[in-house]
């Protein structure tokens, strides 16, 4: 049977948007040395040992600019147990404790990766805001001292609290060898016929400006291996945090933390990502507005609302802000944009602009896509 032209032509639409389908990218995928699995929206019943290996979607949109606070060590976690042919023993002390800077940079790591994010570093935010608690305090001048929440014009702060960490491993050899004398429990080239790591960690995402908690999550992971070999092959590349990772990904316990750091990152993308863009107004004249956003959150020709910041209303038993009563001014229209600001120009304008005004993004957050379910890849 002949193809008629409306028949070739349905043809090569449902080719098109075939190859379109094939090409979009989901929020993350599961990887495995045989297949690459898109993630649904929703990966809470997901076991851990399939959130161990991400790959992040390809994302060109605006990025938010997010500061990564100091981790936080509420678990009684401060020695590991190793059971092996002869007899069960206990390793404590210093070298054994959780390790905090290590967890500390694959959280950061993976946000950066993801490519969603404009991170602080580290090491200024903490400068930063030891800055604004010395202005807080009332020892300096109020004009001078540095307003609290205006971390290098980050939106949001990212906070975690390790709330579980337990590492047993479970050895058929005779001999631990080394396995003691590194940072991290599990280090050594032991082979292990089965292991087990299990981690809470709550995830907080804060206001940087109010320092309102916009949003928490309990994450607990755990890692049962059968077969793993720690010392052998990494499941997951060295990400640039040196030996620590590649080793530390070898072990029940650092897979555990992994997964549940992939877990958490994944969801607070999802909280941000709904998100439309913020920023302040740095300064601003009869014709232009400079505001703090720059090329990779906003565009050309982008339209902006204008909120003018009312009176601080302060609760009298706490002696926190609970906001404040803005006004809506209208838009502006950006019309440059640089590497950390752009130009904007008024469209409709009701009052004059003032440096700190708020400004939002009329445009709509980029979606973000998910598979509709999910099947356990075969290893």
């Amino acid at each position: 049977m002949k193809n008629t032209p409306v028949a070739l032509l349905g043809i090569f639409l449902a080719s098109v948007l075939a190859s379109s389908d094939a090409a979009s990218e989901y929020l993350a995928y599961s990887i495995t040395e045989k297949a690459k699995t898109p993630l649904p929206e929703n990966i809470d019943s997901i076991e851990a040992k399939h959130l161990v290996n991400l790959e992040w979607g390809e994302f060109d949109g605006r990025r938010s600019r997010v500061g990564v606070l100091e981790a936080d060590n509420t678990s009684s976690a401060s020695s590991f147990t190793i059971t092996t042919m002869g007899g069960t023993m206990d390793y404590g002390g210093a070298n054994t404790q959780v390790p905090m800077n290590g967890i500390e940079a694959i959280v950061t790591d993976t946000m950066a990766r993801t490519g969603r994010f404009r991170l602080v570093e580290r090491k200024v935010l903490g400068d930063v805001l030891a800055e604004q608690d010395l202005a807080s305090s009332g020892r300096v001048a109020k004009p001078s001292g540095a307003a609290t929440g205006n971390v290098l014009g980050a939106q949001y702060l990212v906070q975690l609290v390790i709330t579980d960490y337990e590492a047993k491993t479970k050895s058929s050899k005779g001999g631990i060898g080394g396995f003691v004398t590194n940072r991290v429990p599990g280090l050594g080239g032991v082979g292990l016929s089965r292991g087990e790591g299990r981690v809470g960690i709550n995830f907080r995402l804060i206001d940087a400006t109010t320092s309102e908690v916009l949003y928490t999550k309990q994450v607990e992971s755990i890692i049962k291996n059968a077969g793993l070999i720690v010392g052998g092959g990494a499941l997951i590349g060295d990400v640039g945090l040196g030996g620590f990772y590649s080793s530390y990904s070898k072990t029940p316990i650092g897979q555990a933390v992994i997964a549940g750091i992939n877990k958490g990152v994944y969801e607070l993308i999802k909280q941000i990502g709904a998100q439309p863009a913020e920023g302040s107004i740095i300064k601003a004249d009869a014709n232009e507005i400079w505001i703090n956003l720059g090329a990779d959150v906003v565009t050309v020709g982008e339209q902006l609302t204008v909120m003018h910041k009312g009176e601080e209303l302060i609760d009298p038993d706490t002696g926190i802000s609970l906001g404040s009563m803005d006004t809506n001014l209208g838009s502006i229209q950006v019309s440059q944009t640089q590497e950390k600001f752009s130009i904007a120009r008024p469209v409709s304008l009701s009052g004059n602009p003032a440096r700190g005004d708020k400004v939002v993004s009329q445009a709509a957050p980029p979606t973000i896509e998910y598979a509709s379910s999910f099947t356990p890849p075969r290893r």
